[in-house]
């Protein structure tokens, strides 16, 4: 193997297989990335069986061939190296020299053959879409997949197709038990692709999703057996869909909720923010008291300190009338409200809404909160209570 590139392309290639390589170094061959070259053009591949991905990158290519060289050195070195015309050579022995200007550097690599086959696009029907719209899905959803193997049917995000008025709808949903993120948003042509049942996309799988788009405006998606497909121009991502039953979201929704509290979002996300500085491992909750017109919200840290503010908001009762506190059972929502929740389930999602105002929705003490955007009701966020 023999080829010129410009450092550009190949740096952006080298690192977009940062994220798919194994870390863990179970199997050294998955460390490394696999360079290919052929027709005027370098591929280049990394996989840890879970994730795969390929892509093309122009190239001057004076001799065919290939081999593997460890990815994250190989890729420190490149960001380091000047720009320009970078020229690689692979030896006898499946080395790989590099060259540009007076730098020179060499590389222990190991045949191609040592490399595991990687997934190939067979005829799979694929539809255009709007990376705006995907990594919005995308962005709204990651951050309450479960981050533990734990429960294994949570670390991943559910991707379903619904009918709602007679029209196609895309949802996505996560969840790690303590939380809840559903997203719901129409894509053109969705029908024509593999979705009759419902998939679980791994969280690392989602991740790679979100930086490939991140690079132009449209990209392609399809969907076989057992891995979800995704281009993006001359680059492709193959994900193994998690082999898991996903549980009935559903019903934790809330169908009716009692009270909506209304409250600024930016000033209310600021006062998390502020407050979640004195938060440590062990102390993690904010409580939150709700009176006509008030949102109080406190906390205290024994270790450390406490802190208290108090934000305007406009409350509404629903489906009732206001309950006298005389005759409040343990259930009943009435003036004032204590609330208490980890600070970081409220600030993940209010991060990604856009509204100048969000809604708290209630339906009986000590149940789920349902955050919702007052400008987006195809999006919500549900989080447990905690009890403090």
């Amino acid at each position: 193997m023999k080829l010129h590139i410009e450092k550009d392309a190949l740096l952006q290639g080298a690192g977009r297989t940062q994220g798919v390589i194994d870390r863990r170094g179970h199997t050294p061959i998955l460390s490394h990335c696999l360079l290919e070259a052929g027709n005027n053009q370098l591929k280049i591949s990394a996989t840890d069986y879970e994730v795969s991905f390929s892509g093309y990158y122009p190239a001057q290519v004076e001799e065919e061939g290939g081999l593997t060289v460890p990815a994250v050195s190989f890729y420190n070195i490149l960001r380091e190296l000047p720009a320009g015309t970078i020229s690689l050579e692979s030896t006898e022995n499946s080395n790989l020299v590099i060259q540009v200007g007076d730098a020179r550097y060499q590389f222990l690599g190991l045949p191609v053959e040592n490399f595991p086959p990687l997934p190939k696009l067979e005829n799979q029907p694929m539809i255009e879409l709007s990376n705006s719209v995907l990594s919005e899905m995308l962005e709204k959803t990651i951050f309450s997949i479960a981050a533990d193997d734990i429960q294994p049917h949570l670390t991943g995000v559910l991707l379903e197709k619904i009918t709602e008025d007679g029209r196609i709808i895309v949802r996505l949903v996560s969840s790690d038990g303590h939380r809840l993120s559903l997203i719901d948003r129409e894509i053109p042509a969705v029908e024509q692709i593999n979705l009759e049942k419902a998939i679980i996309i791994p969280r690392k799988g989602v991740a790679e999703m979100l930086r490939l788009i991140s690079e132009e405006e449209r990209c392609a998606l399809g969907i076989e057996k057992k891995s979800i497909i995704l281009r993006q121009g001359d680059k492709y991502l193959y994900i193994r869909l998690l082999d898991k039953k996903y549980p009935d979201y559903r019903r934790i929704i809330p169908a009716s909720p009692e009270v909506r509290i209304t409250v600024g979002r930016r000033a209310f996300l600021d006062v998390l923010k502020r407050i979640s500085l004195l938060s440590a491992e062990k102390f993690k909750g904010v409580i939150m008291m709700v009176s006509e017109g008030w949102l109080d919200i406190r906390y205290h840290n024994p270790e450390i300190g406490g802190g208290d503010e108090r934000l305007p908001i406009t409350v509404n009762f629903l489906n009732s009338e206001v309950v006298a506190e005389q005759e409040r059972d343990e259930e009943t929502l009435g003036l004032p409200i204590r609330l208490s929740y980890n600070a970081r389930y409220l600030i993940e999602p209010l991060s990604v809404m856009q509204s100048d105002e969000i809604y708290f929705e209630l339906t009986k003490k000590k149940k789920p909160l349902c955050l919702r955007d007052a400008n987006d009701p195809k999006y919500l966020s549900i989080v447990m209570p905690m009890d403090l």
